[in-house]
Formats: C-alpha cells, sequence, structure tokens
C-alpha cells in the first residue's frame, strides 16, 4: 500500500510535538531517573547546540551505548544538530566495531562508560563520553550543564538529506553502510503510528538496541506525549516489573520473548496494559505463537523489515495473528511501501510463485555508503531486491522463503529454508531450527538441520526424519540433523547460518581426531 507523504515532518519534530501536548507528562524512564518533555527538551537542545558549534550540518557522528536517558537525549540532539546519525551496537564487539568505524569515518564518537571497551583501541577519532563529567569539552553530560536552557533552533534539514548510516547485520558478507533520509525515517514514524495508534497514555518498552530496532519505536510514542521505559539489559525480572507497571507496547525478538513466556508462573495478569506485543528479527514457530496467544490473546503481532527497508516493507496485525493459515505470514504492506516478487528473469510473479521479494516507496534507503556498484545492485526498475525469497498469496499476504543466497539445490531441486524449517516448528520436540546445505559429493547439497530440543533427549534423528518425510517428502527431508544447546546468532538476534557451519565443521574435526 502506498500513500501520499509529499508533507511529512522531518524526525526531529515529533519530539516537538510531543511537548505541545504536556510538557510535565514523563517521556523517559531509565534505572536512575524519569525526565518529563520539557526536561528532555532541555538536554536535548543544549547538546545540540554543544554538537552545533564543533561540527557542521551532515557532520556524522557515531554513538555507542546502552539503552537508558543519555542515549536518548545523544540520539535526538544530533538529529536536532543536522547531523548524521551512526549507530554502533555496543554487543558487537571491538573487531566490528572498528571496521564500522573505518568504513564512515566519522567526525565523533559518542559512547557511555558501559560500552567503551567495545570501542577499537587506537581509535584515533574524538570520543566524547556520555556519563563522565572528568573532560568538560568531552562529556556530553557537562556540555548539557554548560549550555542547558540556552537558545536553541534544531536545524531544518532537506527532507531527502542523510539522517543516519545504520550497518546492515553482515549474516551473509562484509556490512554495508546503508544511508536512510530524514524522508526515509518519518515514513516509518508514520507507518508504525498507523499500525499502533499510538496515544499519550502509551508506554513503550525498549529493550532492544535502540542501535537497531529499538530506535524505530522512540519518535512515534514521542509525538503523542508517551512514555518510554528504556532498560540497559534484557533482565526478565525487570521487563516482568515494567510489564506490570504500565508497559503496553513492546517490540522484541523471538528468544527474548521466550524467556518470559517460559517464566514460572506467567499469566495473563502479568499484562495489564500491553496493547501491542510485537516480534522481528527472525521467525517464531507456530507452537511458540499458541503458547503465547493462550496467555495475552490478540496482542502478538510481527513485521517485516531490513535496514534498506526498516521495519515496516508489512505488517501483521494482532487479528490475523489469530489465523492460523497466517501465522507464518509476515503481513501485508504496510502504508508506505509496495511489494512485488521478480522471478528469475524480472518478471513479475503472481500469487504463490516464489521469488524474491522486492520494495518500492518512501521507506526504502537512499542508497549503500560510499558503495555506488551495491547500490546500482540492489534495485531493479526502481524496486528494492531483498535478497529474501517469498510469495504473495492471494490477498496479499507475504510468505518468506529464506534468503536467495541460503538456497538449497540439491539433486536439482530448489529447497527453501524456511519451508523446512516450518515443518520443523510445528514438532512440539523442537524448540529452534535452522536449515541449510552442506556439500554432497552425489547430491550437489544436501539439506542439513541444526536443531534446539524442547526437552533434552526428547526426539532423535531417526524420529525427526520420519515425521517430516510425511509432510515434505524425501527430497526436502534433512538428509542430516545436528543438535544444539542454542543456534548461534549476531547481535541484534538473527540466526548466522555460516556460524552453524563452521561450528558442526569444528564438531566434525573433533569427531574425526
Amino acid at each position: 500500500m502506498l500513500a501520499n507523504s509529499a508533507s511529512l515532518p522531518l524526525p526531529i519534530d515529533y519530539l516537538y510535538k510531543g511537548l505541545a501536548i504536556n510538557p510535565n507528562a514523563p517521556a523517559a524512564t531509565d534505572s536512575q531517573e524519569t525526565v518529563n518533555y520539557q526536561e528532555l527538551v532541555y538536554r536535548v537542545e543544549a547538546l545540540a547546540l554543544a554538537l552545533h558549534e564543533r561540527y557542521p550540518s551532515g557532520a556524522r557522528i557515531a554513538l555507542c551505548a546502552e539503552n537508558h536517558i543519555g542515549h536518548l537525549t545523544a540520539y535526538l540532539a544530533i538529529l536536532a544538530a543536522g547531523c548524521i546519525w551512526i549507530p554502533v551496537n555496543p554487543k558487537n564487539g571491538a573487531s566490528l566495531n572498528r571496521q564500522l568505524l573505518e568504513q564512515s569515518s566519522p567526525s565523533l564518537v559518542i559512547v557511555d562508560e558501559a560500552s567503551q571497551t567495545t570501542l577499537p583501541e587506537g581509535i584515533t577519532v574524538p570520543v566524547m563520553s556520555l556519563t563522565s563529567t572528568r573532560d568538560t569539552d568531552q562529556s556530553a553530560q557537562a556540555l548539557v550543564e554548560k549550555y542547558y536552557q540556552m537558545p536553541f533552533t534544531a536545524m531544518r534539514p532537506e527532507p531527502q538529506e542523510i539522517m543516519a548510516i545504520k550497518f546492515t547485520g553482515g549474516t551473509t558478507g562484509t556490512p554495508k553502510g546503508v544511508m536512510q533520509s530524514h524522508h526515509n525515517v518519518s515514513a516509518v514514524v508514520e507507518s508504525l503510528r498507523e499500525l499502533y495508534e499510538f496515544d499519550q497514555h502509551d508506554c513503550n518498552l525498549a529493550v532492544a538496541p535502540l542501535t537497531h530496532g529499538g530506535s524505530h519505536y522512540i519518535l512515534p510514542v514521542l509525538a503523542v506525549g508517551g512514555r518510554h521505559i528504556l532498560l540497559e539489559k534484557p533482565e526478565v525480572s525487570r521487563i516482568m516489573q515494567a510489564f506490570a507497571s504500565s508497559v503496553s507496547i513492546c517490540f522484541m525478538p523471538p528468544t527474548l520473548i521466550y524467556k518470559i513466556f517460559d517464566t514460572p508462573g506467567v499469566s495473563a495478569r502479568n499484562f495489564p496494559y500491553l496493547r501491542f506485543l510485537t516480534y522481528g528479527a527472525a521467525p517464531m514457530p507456530t507452537s511458540r505463537i499458541r503458547q503465547i496467544r493462550a496467555l495475552i490473546g490478540d496482542r502478538l503481532s510481527t513485521l517485516y523489515g531490513q535496514t534498506e527497508a526498516p521495519m515496516v516493507i508489512t505488517a501483521l496485525s494482532s487479528k490475523d495473528m489469530a489465523d492460523p493459515a497466517l501465522q507464518l505470514s509476515v503481513g501485508k504492506a504496510c502504508r508506505f511501501s509496495e511489494v512485488a516478487i521478480i522471478g528469475k528473469e524480472q518478471s513479475m510473479l503472481g500469487p504463490r510463485e516464489v521469488g524474491e521479494i522486492a520494495v518500492r516507496g518512501d521507506i526504502v534507503m537512499s542508497g549503500y555508503y560510499q558503495q555506488q556498484d551495491a547500490t546500482s545492485g540492489a534495485f531493479y526498475q526502481g524496486w528494492l531486491l531483498t535478497g529474501d525469497l517469498g510469495y504473495l498469496d492471494e490477498q496479499g499476504y507475504l510468505f518468506i522463503q529464506g534468503r536467495s543466497k541460503e538456497v538449497i539445490i540439491s539433486g536439482g531441486f530448489n529447497v527453501y529454508p524456511a519451508e523446512v524449517e516450518a515443518a520443523l516448528f510445528a514438532l512440539d520436540s523442537v524448540a529452534e531450527a535452522a536449515v541449510f546445505g552442506l556439500p554432497d559429493p552425489y547430491w550437489g547439497e544436501q539439506v542439513a538441520a541444526a536443531v534446539v530440543l524442547s526437552e533434552p533427549g526428547i526426539a532423535d534423528e531417526t524420529e525427526l526424519k520420519a515425521a517430516l518425510k510425511d509432510s515434505l517428502g524425501p527430497v526436502k527431508t534433512p538428509k542430516a540433523f545436528y543438535f544444539l544447546d542454542a543456534l548461534p546468532r549476531n547481535p541484534v538476534g538473527k540466526v548466522v547460518r555460516r556460524d552453524i557451519r563452521q561450528l558442526i565443521a569444528k564438531q566434525q574435526e573433533q569427531d574425526h581426531a
């Protein structure tokens, strides 16, 4: 679905919309304090003024921090100063963060004390501390105090100017810097506002990293005068306390949702204010969907996006989730996106024909930073090629079948990992699964599966093969099963199949040693 987006607000405008509703309303809470809208704006403007005096509009500023009010303040200040925000996940580790900083060449890195160790040694870029006051000129906290309540007007960049450079997860290769414009971000904000119908009574639990998907909820909730609870760590006890106190909206990866709903004694009473529990980054087995819906009813939903077209390519509403036939779908196109399926010969495919998922619309990136060839290769006649395979049904619901690079060609047949994983997820004995190809001298590739059982020893390879042959047939049934305690994931919760292959290769080397 595409909508007219000619006159969207700039992203920073959403902060001031919330201020106008009620300056005394709480805007954000972390483990140390609560700030209202007026105080948040004072802090944002003070830091923005300090940045504006030191760096020109369009300067690239990296931000590496856990979720807290200092992080929120710095993010909004970068926007208000007209600079380009480069989020850096502290969970990445120093080696990956060195790579990201070398690619993006920021003028400044802002970091909190907890994340200092994730910056590479010998970094030559100026570093500003979010929390320390020891160096006045390089302390965000000291600069906020210095410039507090000084007059400042937020910069007014053109909508198509770059607001952020966000790096892809790198699950299939080297991370690329994705340039998102102010207009892109505002289109995402407006899509989320339409999906969630936020109001000033809403409270969002920001437990997913603000360097990734969690950031997209900041502006739409602020726009209506709502409140954020910011958690530095995804501790189940603190998450449960937040749900019990006021949380109505929460976005998190499936793995964290499982921890919450596996808590002994959990019930609907633990979620008295909840309106939406949304997951992304990875699929959820239907057995888990049934378990969660049995407790919270029509409040579970999912979104599909990628860094190049964030969050809202499609959405599956909580009401649609009630239909078992749709529970493995990622929903329909959102307000500012249009979805198509493109075949090998660049033809548009019909219902239930598997091809590459393509998207166009206002949420689609401006391009990859300093990678013109990669940018050109990512588009076909105005459509962003997502690299994901899938199909649309007759009603326009999208079903993902995996990454195009992950298709397994076994004996001349295409095997889509997502189809095999869905069959595994349907088994009560399987908690998690990832399907991938391994070299085979006869078949070319053999289908293999890494499985985490719901209980140790509840099933073996013979039982799983027998169950899958009934539903998938012999070609798609994995020839080999590898039982793991947990699937390797990247810092934002996505399964990394190449890490599984490496893990299995090491196991096989040890077995033959």
